[in-house]
């Protein structure tokens, strides 16, 4: 099979405000002028050749002779090349070329009109805009552009097919490309167009060189454009540059010399690389030189781009990805050039243009929009005509567009089918020839085909009748053939797997057939095969498979459901993952088969979904409103899945986006539809009223089972929290609720409200920076004493400041309160506060953790603490004070404190000045063999190796510290030295340490070694971000290996 240039020539341009976009990368900086006029070699001429249609003036000064030096301007220009004056009149041989090619390129294939319409898709001017951000050049091959209003109609008298190329008001978008680099102010000698396949590229280029043939010649740079297409060459044949051009000639003979003695404004375009086998190989010393002389075409094309062919000439290579990395070691820096394809006002504008009639424009418009597959393949030109002519003819039959959902899959059969019409229907084998070609050219990413793939498939040029005839299949040069778009390709691929041979059973495609293409979809780089396997789902709907039956007159395999049942399972059982959850959705969305779906769904007990825009939500809300078994759902919505038409983000869909609403609402009936649904986490921008409306009525409805929660709002606007909380009340299964969100004391006594119901049972409430102040502790405090399952509070990042924990402070002091766990962090806390919670530690048996960080309550509040600690009433195992502007001072009292505590077990001082006074302090309590503390966290507290001996001393004795974290501290060799004497004592009961950047080196390796093979109880040891080197893991590793080493992790 031939690897061909993607459908270069398949991909028209449509009509609208602005053409095609472009991004482009930064070039590189090019040699310095004198480097490259060192590296041009003089041109060796050939003998007159007036057979080929090759014509010099001998006498003419030859581009790099001596005498062409003396008739060049300042810096190596000549008139009019690449300085600022204008460029002289055209010859009359420039005239008649520059015509000539204008009825070359006037069509969207050299001699083949539109398909369908005898009117050029090629309409007007291609400009090129150049932004610079960053010192980073972008070029933007068109605009964006002006969205047309809805409702307005089109500036000019619609036709089916586009309207005809118009003369442009001025050109020059080809020199466009070629401008100076605003750093290095150079000109860049070849410029890479890339895009994906199919996306216009060919169509793209082919409009540059019409406009440049159009165009005023005095504002242009190049006075002769060359365009090259690889896959038209004839790969075995010898030609020379020179015949490559008079082959492009009008009327022979070519005035090579007079073209070739001004390379700088002579550009070559050269598209359809991928088409070379070999691509392009051969070492350097083989490069030809002398553009009389005749070479391969992958030999010449290479000389070319390699600069040794005609140096200074410049260079457009069109190509893919794939493509320009092979190409990238030999082309030095060029610029990089990407095409985008259409962007929806160019699209949008199209369909108006098309319709005519408003009404049908934005009818059609709202299919493509709610179809994200639709909407992709739209960027391509021409796939955006074929939809409009598909969508144009149901409009046209009296069908209504709204009626049901309308997938790229039934629009593609009917369009292939409808190709066929009036014809008689294609035979049986050459059919399942053509697809079977379609598929593996899909797999090995070819587009193009020639004689030897058609005779490997017992095909004949005859038996492609057919779909020539009705343009499915175009004939290329040298007997190949490429289909219209990659696009009829992948739906002819899918159908390859999906049909049914009947008179030829042994050729029907195989399970593993399919199970190749399905797997691909899972890789990496699934861009060539994606589409195909949707357009597989796809023929599972009667739609698609009805007029793809009749009209190409097979049938549908009908082991193709029990195939991709069997696919689905494999899916759901990999791990949960975006991306290929959303391709997942997209397939089963074409298939719109409810029984099919419910199959596949109940597969899935666990899914992550991220939702990008509103064909994202369709897709969502179709497949899980037929979960049934799911256990677990993530939920992350974009802005633009609630943004109107504008982009302009709004708080969710108003009164009058019913669609959108009802797409919502379909999603959230999940949690009543799937009874095994026990956890949700949504994360949004916004949600208005309307929204909180459909999420609420499903949390209160009978059915749903949801035992987690976590709602999270990733905009700081006000939270429109409407019936949310109150749906909260007499929730029996609720247990676990996570809000982060604008809620406001206004939303937070509503959610009161429901914890006092008598029939909430939740237990873990976590309101992280919900826009809370003191106002709401009443009504807290109210609901901490009645409800009886409240266990877990985490008001984090509220401004309760020192007044509303004090109201929190009496609450948890009454017998009712069954408070577990309290979360005070960053609430504005500071001294003040301490002797209210240090009378609720001791009137309260049921709190037993409490987390203060980052609140001001310095050496005085660690005071007031401490004395509620030594107190035995005090239950407290876990006390977090990290980052509370705590010293050394503060150290004395709280190792009085932990000499006569018996029940805290955790302790965090982590970000508080402690520095080795404190640490000594602390290491006085914790020498004492009763010292109830488990876990101590120290990082960043300013220690040396200063503390290392106390600390060193106190582990020893220790029997109960199980994990340390010093990490953060300026330990160094020798204080890590010191500590592994106390971790290699068999009395010390530490199984964690945490040493990360403790600014250590090689030389605490070895100690460290000895005691990962003496101490079997140490199972974890961070020792990130110190310069260990080599030797020093080398070390560590050789400990490792031994049996005796006890350790698990190794950070």
């Amino acid at each position: 099979m031939e690897q061909q240039q993607e459908s270069s020539m398949w991909e028209p341009r449509p009509p609208g405000n602005g053409p095609l976009q472009a991004a482009a990368l930064p070039s590189c900086a090019l040699p310095s002028p004198g480097a490259e006029q060192s590296l041009r070699p003089y041109f060796v001429f050939r003998a007159h050749r007036p057979e080929l249609g090759i014509c010099w003036d001998p006498s003419e000064p030859l581009r790099g002779s001596p005498e062409a030096a003396q008739t060049r301007g300042p810096g190596g220009a000549g008139p009019g090349e690449d300085g600022d004056g204008e460029a002289e009149d055209d010859s009359d041989d420039q005239r008649r070329y520059r015509a000539w090619v204008a009825g070359r390129f006037c069509s969207l294939r050299a001699g083949e009109p539109w398909p369908g319409a005898p009117e050029n898709f090629l309409y007007g001017p291609v400009t090129l805009q150049f932004h610079h951000n960053c010192a980073k050049l972008r070029v933007v091959v068109g605009g964006e552009g002006p969205e047309r209003p809805p409702g307005e109609g089109p500036e000019r008298p619609p036709s089916e097919g586009p309207p005809a190329a118009g003369a442009p008001e001025r050109a020059g978008h080809l020199a466009a490309l070629f401008q100076p680099d605003e750093r290095t102010q150079r000109r860049p000698n070849t410029v890479i167009l890339q895009g994906a396949v199919g996306i216009g590229k060919t169509v793209l280029a082919r409009k540059l060189v019409l406009d440049w043939a159009r165009g005023r010649p005095r504002r242009d740079a190049f006075r002769y454009v060359f365009y090259l297409d690889a896959g038209d060459l004839d790969a075995a044949a010898d030609r020379s540059l020179a015949e490559l051009m008079a082959a492009q000639w009008p009327d022979p003979p070519a005035p090579v010399s007079e073209i070739l003695s001004r390379p700088r404004r002579l550009l070559f375009v050269v598209d359809g690389l991928e088409d070379l086998k070999p691509f392009l190989d051969g070492p350097e010393a083989e490069l030809c030189r002398d553009w009389g002389a005749p070479r391969p075409a992958g030999r010449l094309l290479q000389a070319l781009l390699r600069k040794a062919l005609v140096p200074e000439a410049r260079l457009l290579v069109v190509v893919r990805p794939s493509g320009w990395a092979r190409l990238a070691p030999w082309l030095g820096c060029p610029r990089l050039v990407e095409v985008l394809g259409l962007c929806a006002a160019d699209r949008d504008d199209y369909f108006h243009r098309f319709f005519g009639a408003p009404a049908g424009a934005r009818a059609a418009l709202a299919v493509v929009r709610d179809n994200e597959t639709l909407s992709a393949l739209c960027r391509a030109p021409l796939v955006c005509w074929l939809v409009c002519a598909c969508l144009k003819r149901r409009l046209d039959g009296g069908d209504d567009l709204r009626r049901g959902p309308l997938t790229a899959s039934s629009l593609l059969a009917s369009y292939v089918a409808g190709l066929f019409r009036g014809r008689p229907a294609p035979r049986e084998l050459p059919l399942w020839g053509l697809c079977r070609l379609a598929a593996e050219g899909v797999l090995a990413r070819a587009t193009r085909f020639g004689r030897g793939d058609l005779e490997r498939l017992g095909l004949a040029e005859a038996d492609l009748e057919p779909f020539v005839a009705s343009r499915l299949l175009l004939p290329r040069p040298g007997g190949a053939f490429a289909f219209l778009h990659l696009t009829l390709q992948e739906f002819l691929a899918a159908l390859y797997s999906a049909m049914e041979v009947t008179r030829w059973p042994g050729l029907a495609p195989s399970s593993q057939d399919l199970a190749t293409e399905l797997e691909k979809v899972s890789g990496e780089d699934a861009s060539f095969v994606g589409t195909a396997v949707h357009f597989l789902f796809g023929l599972l709907n009667p739609e698609c498979a009805g007029p793809v039956e009749e009209g190409l007159g097979c049938r549908l395999a009908p082991q193709l459901r029990r195939d991709l049942l069997l696919w689905a399972a494999v899916v759901s059982a990999a791990p949960p993952h975006s991306h290929s959850l959303h391709q997942f959705f997209l397939s089963l969305y074409e298939a719109q088969d409810a029984a099919f779906l419910t199959q596949v769904m109940d597969h899935f007990r666990d899914l992550r979904l991220v939702l990008r825009g509103k064909a994202d939500l369709l897709v969502s809300s179709f497949c899980l409103r037929h979960c049934r078994r799911l256990e677990k759902l993530v939920l992350h919505l974009d802005p633009d899945v609630f943004s109107d038409d504008d982009g302009e983000p709004q708080a969710g869909p108003q009164a009058s986006d019913l669609a959108t609403a009802s797409l919502w609402k379909a999603l959230c009936s999940v949690l009543t539809t799937s009874t095994s649904l026990r956890e949700l986490d949504l994360r949004f921008f916004s949600l208005n009223d309307l929204c909180m409306k459909s999420l609420s009525e499903q949390l209160r409805h009978q059915d749903c089972r949801l035992q987690n929660l976590r709602v999270q709002q990733t905009a700081f606007v006000p939270f429109a929290c409407g019936d949310f909380p109150l749906a909260l009340s007499g929730h029996q299964h609720l247990t676990w609720l996570d809000l982060n969100l604008q809620l406001g004391d206004d939303g937070m006594k509503l959610l009161c409200e429901a914890l006092r119901h008598p029939q909430c049972n939740l237990q873990y409430l976590r309101l992280r920076s919900c826009a809370l102040t003191e106002a709401c502790c009443p009504d807290l405090a109210l609901a901490l004493t009645c409800n009886q399952s409240l266990s877990h509070l985490d008001m984090g990042g509220n401004q309760l400041l020192d007044r509303g924990v004090q109201v929190l402070c009496e609450a948890l002091s009454q017998p009712k309160c069954r408070l577990q766990s309290l979360l005070l962090p960053a609430c504005g806390l500071t001294a003040g506060v301490c002797q209210d919670l240090s009378a609720a530690l001791t009137s309260n048996q049921s709190l037993t953790r409490l987390c203060l960080a980052s609140n001001s309550l310095r050496d005085d509040g660690l005071k007031v603490l401490s004395s509620a600690l030594k107190s035995p009433e005090c239950p407290l195992q876990r006390l977090a004070l990290w980052s509370c502007e705590l010293t050394a001072e503060g150290c004395q009292a709280l190792s009085a404190a932990l000499h006569s505590n018996k029940n805290l077990t955790h302790l965090d001082l982590g970000e508080n000045d402690l520095r080795d006074d404190g640490m000594k302090l602390l290491c006085e309590a914790l020498g004492q063999p009763q010292c109830p503390l488990q876990a101590l966290d120290m990082l960043v507290c300013f220690l040396t190796e200063a503390c290392c001996q106390d600390l060193s001393a106190a582990l020893v004795l220790n029997q109960n510290l199980r994990s340390l974290n010093l990490g953060h501290n300026a330990l160094r060799d020798e204080g890590v030295k010191l500590l592994c004497e106390a971790l290699r004592h068999p009395s010390c009961p530490l199984q964690r340490i945490g040493l990360e950047r403790c600014q250590l080196n090689t030389a605490c390796c070895q100690d460290l070694s000895s005691v990962l093979l003496c101490n079997p109880r140490l199972k974890s040891l961070n020792l990130a971000q110190n310069a260990l080197w080599d030797e020093g893991v080398r070390l560590l590793c050789e400990a490792l290996e031994k049996p005796e080493c006890g350790l698990e992790i190794l950070s």
